[in-house]
C-alpha cells in the first residue's frame, strides 16, 4: 500500500500502532477527524509525514501536532480547538451573508435600471409576468375544480 487518506471521515479512537509497519506508505492523512490519544512513534517511512497529516483532530497529541500528551494540557487543547471552529464558523457565516446580500442588491438594482431605461424590455417583462399570473390562476382553479369534482 502506497497511499492511505482517511481524512474527513469522522473517525474516532486512536491511530493503530500497526500502521508504523507499512514501509511502502508514501501518502498518509487522517486530518479532520475525531481521533484521540498519541500519534504512534515514527519509524522509517512513517516518520516522514508532517503535521498537516493530523490537522483538526482536537484530542490527538504528540510531537507532530505540537501538543503535549499530559493530562493537564488536554482541557486546553479541546477548548482551543472548539474556539477555532466557532470563530471560523462565525466568520464564514458572516462573509456568506454579506456577500449574498451585496450580490442580491446589485442584481436587483441592475434589473430595475435596465427595465427603467429600456421601455421595450419593460413592456415585455410585465407581459410575461401577467401571463405567468394568469397561467397560475387557471392552473389553481383547474386543480381546485378537479379535486372537488373527482372527490
Amino acid at each position: 500500500m502506497e497511499s492511505l487518506d482517511l481524512s474527513h471521515n469522522n473517525l474516532s479512537d486512536e491511530i493503530p500502532n500497526q500502521l508504523v509497519e507499512l514501509n511502502t506508505l508514501e501518502v498518509f492523512s487522517v486530518a479532520y477527524n475525531n481521533l484521540s490519544g498519541s500519534i504512534p512513534k515514527p519509524k522509517v517511512q512513517f516518520g516522514t509525514f508532517i503535521g498537516s497529516c493530523y490537522k483538526r483532530n482536537p484530542f490527538l497529541c504528540g510531537p507532530l501536532p505540537y501538543k503535549s500528551c499530559s493530562k493537564t494540557d488536554s482541557s486546553s487543547i479541546v477548548s482551543t480547538a472548539s474556539d477555532d471552529d466557532e470563530e471560523d464558523s462565525w466568520v464564514d457565516t458572516y462573509v456568506f451573508r454579506v456577500s449574498f446580500l451585496v450580490s442580491y442588491a446589485v442584481m436587483l438594482f441592475t434589473t430595475l435600471c435596465v427595465l427603467y431605461i429600456n421601455s421595450y424590455w419593460r413592456t415585455t417583462w410585465f407581459s410575461f409576468v401577467g401571463e405567468c399570473i394568469t397561467a397560475c390562476r387557471y392552473s389553481t382553479i383547474g386543480n381546485f375544480l378537479t379535486y372537488h369534482i373527482c372527490r
